[in-house]
């Protein structure tokens, strides 16, 4: 069963991608954003990786914390994330052990839908030689083909405030969504002038 806002949310005492130490217990009395994407290899996620480091600093000057996980190793999650100097903490969660706390879930037909739906994302990632090729997230993935990302706010209090289950691999909240349950309203936009609205 999905997880759902109000209810607590799952802890975590993990290592991030560089062997910092990372536990969700040490964020309460802060808001903080747990962003799930698909392997590192996936274009689709280092796009939305790019808009999120880009949109961080606002995010934390207004009290937002942010940590990404990737169902990777740490090598092969340093390897694509490497370049994006990501201000925030990465846990690559191979074992799929937060992934299974927060009930993600995967389909393989989604991954045809986002293919066929997201060709704009994939040619972003490519013009920005982010992520691996199409052909990369079949032959190189070392998680579930079928990963469906999601987002979730934890309040201060580390309870869920916004549950978010992706139903592609490139479906992830609307930041301006995002924003107004953590802000009470969207941010000026600080996506290098591209729209506030835009899913990734």
């Amino acid at each position: 069963m999905k997880l759902r806002a109000g209810q607590f949310a799952p802890d975590f005492d993990m290592l991030d991608i560089y062997g910092r130490r990372v536990s969700l217990m040490n964020y309460l009395g802060r808001s903080v954003l747990l962003s799930f994407h698909r392997a590192a290899v996936c274009p689709l996620c280092n796009l939305r990786m790019w808009h999120m480091i880009r949109r961080y600093p606002a995010y934390q000057r207004a009290g937002l914390e942010v940590i990404a996980f990737f169902e990777s190793t740490p090598e092969r999650a340093r390897f694509y994330l490497d370049r994006q100097q990501a201000p925030f903490p990465i846990i690559a969660d191979h074992d799929n052990s937060v992934y299974g706390d927060y009930r993600l879930g995967s389909s393989l037909p989604s991954v045809v839908w986002a293919f066929l739906t997201r060709r704009g994302m994939y040619r972003d990632a490519a013009r920005l030689k982010i992520g691996g090729s199409t052909a990369d997230t079949f032959s190189r993935s070392d998680g579930p083909i079928g990963r469906l990302p999601g987002d979730f706010l934890v309040g201060q209090d580390g309870r869920i405030r916004l549950a978010y289950y992706g139903r592609d691999p490139g479906d992830f909240i609307l930041f301006s969504d995002l924003e107004r349950a953590a802000f009470g309203a969207p941010l000026p936009d600080v996506a290098m002038g591209l729209p506030l609205g835009v899913r990734y």
